[in-house]
């Protein structure tokens, strides 16, 4: 794996870094070809096992630390400071905003499955386009960010999914940022604050929605009853908590059927 301008980068936590490595492997597939270079960013500390397996798996593979690289915004930006520290998804959001100054970056959560070529991602890539994928409905946004938002005459992307995001260099603004969350204090009273804090810097910066229909984020089958997504219709499926269960029972199979397909073929090749 070569150096490349381009970065794919999955954050996980220890506990979820089997789940990156799903993740990873599913998108790498079609991402190494676009010269994107894969990092691996943990929010603490995983074993010497687990790096040497993800090693072997993606050769050349990229490690980081959230803490590292998010450690100088507090510094730059000290509005920042105590939501980077005390948010539970302070250090996504202070990931974001540290990797978009470094260079062009396609973010992923570690439950964000690829199933078919997505397409859709490589030409906005290569027209230096931000993107996100679209929310069901309104309402996973932080209405404390959102007044203020609407208090300094801001727009934002009201259904914008954090899960996956591309970010040209320099899309981002730490000063908006800082804006944004410098009244913040805890006690956390929103899961989404990162969420709609890059809402309103995503749609500074003229992002556009990927296709709803290939890029999901669906609560469907979150009830045994329900129908399930067509995976062989879409190209990626952002599992959230409601239907996590969905991405071990369904998704992941689905790439493990995959896989040993393309090696059959390999095979008789």
């Amino acid at each position: 794996m070569q150096n490349s301008e381009k970065q794919f980068a999955v954050l996980t936590t220890p506990a979820a870094f089997r789940d990156a490595l799903w993740t990873a492997w599913s998108w790498y597939r079609y991402l190494s070809h676009w010269q994107f270079e894969l990092h691996f960013v943990i929010d603490g500390e995983i074993t010497e096992a687990e790096e040497s397996t993800a090693r072997r798996l993606f050769p050349g593979v990229q490690f980081d630390r959230a803490a590292t690289v998010v450690s100088n915004l507090g510094h730059s930006q000290p509005a920042l400071e105590t939501f980077l520290q005390q948010h539970p998804l302070g250090k996504k959001l202070g990931l974001l905003l540290a990797l978009s100054q470094q260079r062009e970056t396609l973010y992923c959560d570690h439950d964000v499955l690829a199933f078919n070529p997505p397409a859709e991602v490589q030409d906005l890539a290569e027209k230096g386009t931000p993107f996100y994928v679209e929310e069901e409905q309104d309402g996973s946004l932080d209405p404390d960010i959102v007044e203020r938002a609407e208090s300094l005459g801001l727009k934002y992307i009201s259904r914008l999914n954090s899960g996956l995001l591309y970010v040209p260099m320099g899309a981002l603004s730490l000063d908006l940022a800082a804006q944004l969350l410098t009244d913040w204090r805890p006690p956390m009273t929103s899961w989404y604050t990162e969420q709609a804090v890059l809402s309103v810097l995503m749609c500074q910066a003229h992002a556009t929605p990927l296709p709803a229909n290939r890029y999901v984020v669906s609560n469907r089958r979150q009830f045994y009853w329900e129908k399930d997504v067509d995976y062989s219709a879409i190209a990626a499926r952002h599992f959230t908590g409601t239907v996590r269960h969905i991405m071990y029972s369904k998704g992941m199979p689905e790439l493990l059927r995959q896989a040993r397909s393309f090696s059959m073929e390999q095979g008789n090749d």
